[in-house]
């Protein structure tokens, strides 16, 4: 086993790093995820949930440095767990990739 599968995912210079992709924003606080490791898991529309971060970590999308309380995604909780389901996004990661659109009244 790795220590990426070790420590969940938290090891910076871990070589074996998943490849996630955006599929879409679902909601102001959920997105669907496409998370594919070689390593452990194929998840092609998983749905990822945003929330303050229950432990420190480190980033899956940017490799940055996550700390306890810091607004993050991560995998809906289901059973049985997903594989990846300590696996964090800093929320400001993924408002890089897709913005949040403003709601406009009619």
């Amino acid at each position: 086993m790795t220590p990426c599968r070790s420590d969940a995912y938290s090891n910076v210079n871990c070589a074996a790093r998943p490849v996630v992709s955006l599929i879409e924003r679902t909601s102001p606080s959920a997105v669907t995820i496409q998370w594919r490791d070689s390593t452990s898991c194929f998840y092609g529309a998983q749905i990822w949930r945003v929330a303050g971060a229950k432990v420190s970590g480190v980033c899956v999308l940017t490799g940055q440095w996550i700390r306890r309380g810091d607004r993050i995604y991560h995998p809906w909780r289901s059973n049985p767990e997903p594989v990846n389901a300590h696996a964090m996004i800093l929320e400001s990661a993924l408002e890089l990739m897709a913005p949040l659109q403003p709601t406009t009244a009619p």
